[in-house]
């Protein structure tokens, strides 16, 4: 008996998730095609690893805001993949994700291009949210209900499922993503210290391999007005010729006066302290960039508080992350810090991420293809020609039951 060919696509503003069913796990891809300055050459997707000189480079992503808009890069980027993994489209099964709220122009471009042009044998469309309730779902067969936190590259979402089911009421949206901190934390370090404003790359590695969630706010300024070695780090930037990534230096532990000497080098260092934990905050005081929203622990309780009473207690007992951002160091536990302050006392407050938020949605979308009702939900390539958009819009609701 021959296994059914599905390939899992994730396709994140950022990153692509991309693998097969029978896959351990999936290979991330760079969402965008990037191009070093004064050069021609062009990489995409898998051949961004090829490139040496990661300085100062122009980046194009197929997402604007969080919304597929530039299809050409977006096929260039998808040739690419498809090509060099030999993937025959017309005998495979397509799981594939978009942005949840998507506007219903943007997905009927999705459609026409998935059966039009690459000629998938069939396609499953849904959110990495949906996907990620599934898998949830699936692993905790006692709780039917949950609620999802996607903080992503380009925004957060907030969506309560019940039974698999979205509450529309419930659906909630951040302004604030990856990319938003990832520019915020470039602006500080260019106004402070060094101009890094065309180091857009450069600036996202910083933010992953040293910026974390405070879990008390107050504290951590005080440590950072003190200079507290806790909150002070010395950061050394790459050069692309010895280094090809930055990384945090070690403080020196020995303290003879030879040791104390500096020694000479050419490392470009920059020292971050308060910066580190006071860009991830504005995921949870968006004021304090200007944006009149809820923060994200606000926007938890009032998503909840949108759905049905009887279903409330639930929620708050199975409140689950994904995401890139999720990945900061006390992500978790800020979150479950301040649901807790705000839900009532009766109600007990859980919040579960997985070992690798990043990828959870994939991994939704591989159980899926193995789920017995998979086939009821995919739309095939027949289908398609005969109905055209209808069928789409009447099968893909973002829910999986």
């Amino acid at each position: 008996m021959t296994v059914e060919k599905c390939l899992i696509l994730d396709n994140g503003s950022y990153s692509i998730k991309c693998g097969w069913k029978t896959d351990k796990s999936p290979e991330l891809i760079q969402n965008w095609v990037m191009r070093p300055k004064d050069r021609r050459r062009q990489y995409v997707g898998r051949e961004i690893e090829n490139c040496k000189e990661m300085s100062n480079i122009h980046i194009t992503s197929p997402f604007q805001k969080g919304y597929l808009i530039n299809w050409t890069t977006q096929r260039t980027i998808w040739d690419q993949i498809f090509n060099s993994s030999k993937i025959n489209t017309s005998d495979t099964h397509l799981i594939v994700t978009e942005p949840p709220l998507n506007f219903k122009s943007i997905q009927e471009a999705w459609d026409e291009a998935l059966f039009e042009e690459y000629n998938f044998k069939s396609v499953f469309r849904s959110s990495p949210s949906s996907l990620t309730a599934f898998h949830y779902k699936q692993t905790h067969k006692d709780n039917l209900c949950c609620l999802v936190i996607d903080a992503g590259h380009a925004f957060s979402h907030v969506i309560p499922y019940v039974n698999g089911k979205p509450v529309e009421k419930g659906m909630k949206r951040i302004s604030i993503g990856g990319k938003h901190l990832g520019n915020l934390l470039k602006e500080q370090i260019s106004y402070r210290q060094l101009n890094l404003l065309e180091e857009t790359y450069v600036c996202n590695l910083i933010k992953e391999d040293v910026c974390f969630v405070s879990t008390s706010f107050k504290e951590e300024m005080e440590l950072a007005r003190k200079r507290d070695p806790s909150v002070l780090c010395e950061y050394v930037l790459p050069d692309f010729v010895n280094t090809h990534r930055g990384y945090v230096k070690l403080p020196n532990v020995d303290d003879s006066d030879e040791q104390k000497k500096p020694a000479p080098t050419k490392e470009q260092i920059i020292k971050l302290s308060l910066e580190r934990f006071a860009v991830p905050e504005v995921l949870f005081h968006p004021a304090d960039i200007g944006l009149e929203e809820m923060g994200l622990t606000e926007t938890i309780v009032h998503a909840i508080k949108q759905c049905p009473s009887v279903v409330q207690p639930h929620l708050y007992n199975n409140i689950v992350i994904t995401g890139g951002t999720s990945k900061f160091q006390n992500f978790k536990e800020r979150v479950l810090k301040g649901v807790r302050s705000s839900a009532p006392d009766l109600f007990s407050v859980n919040v579960y991420r997985p070992e690798d938020p990043v990828i959870e949605s994939w991994k939704g979308g591989q159980m899926l293809s193995c789920y017995p009702g998979y086939s009821k939900l995919r739309v095939t390539k027949e289908e398609y020609d005969e109905h055209g958009q209808n069928i789409c819009l009447e099968r893909f609701t973002d829910s999986i039951v």
